[in-house]
């Protein structure tokens, strides 16, 4: 993908390999913690597919392509969250499911001849079935499951675990994982029984 949305990523880790790292970049097109959230107008989500390979008219973009990103977006972003110990979450899949419905894949071969999936449709719909495209290919290779949902859940940034032993929790360890570490100390605090 194009331009600095995968580039900078926290605690200076490296984005997803190859195409993983459009759908990364899809779910973190919104900073939950801070913001700003660039699907919050048909015009932003416009800009994000311009600088993600994927030019589309902002005219173009119907209330339901803008609300299926957004859905799309958060349901990709449960799924991540299981791949860090969060709970099954049989609604995102319902949602992906409702949603790849409108975004056709067909057969088909990119510019260097490999065969692949690719989207059967122009604009918003084309883009979210190049996203679930990528997830189903990345399945295949098991790269996808190492695409997690930080596990402080004030942050939730989609980081690439390159970890031998996919142990890796937080985007960043230096904010996120010394910030639960922080928590989880003084809960114990709060906890522990008063001395004697």
């Amino acid at each position: 993908m194009a331009g600095d949305a995968v580039t900078r990523q926290p605690g200076d880790r490296e984005v997803a390999p190859g195409p993983l790292a459009l759908v990364q970049a899809f779910v973190n097109s919104v900073n939950v913690e801070f913001g700003p959230d660039e699907f919050v107008t048909a015009e932003g989500l416009a800009r994000w597919m311009e600088r993600a390979g994927h030019p589309t008219d902002p005219s173009g973009i119907t209330g339901a392509d803008h609300r299926r990103a957004v859905e799309l977006r958060e349901a990709l972003r449960a799924l991540m969250r299981e791949h860090n110990g969060g709970e099954y979450d049989p609604r995102a899949r319902a949602t992906i499911a409702r949603i790849a419905e409108g975004c056709p894949l067909v057969f088909g071969f990119d510019t260097s001849g490999r065969p692949g999936l690719r989207p059967g449709r122009e604009g918003v719909p084309g883009l979210l079935g190049r996203i679930l495209g990528i997830v189903v290919e990345a399945s295949v290779e098991g790269t996808w499951q190492r695409l997690k949902s930080c596990h402080d859940h004030r942050c939730t940034w989609a980081f690439y675990d390159r970890a031998r032993n996919r142990s890796g929790r937080w985007c960043s360890m230096a904010v996120c994982g010394v910030r639960s570490k922080m928590h989880s100390y003084r809960q114990g605090l709060r906890t522990a029984p008063a001395a004697r």
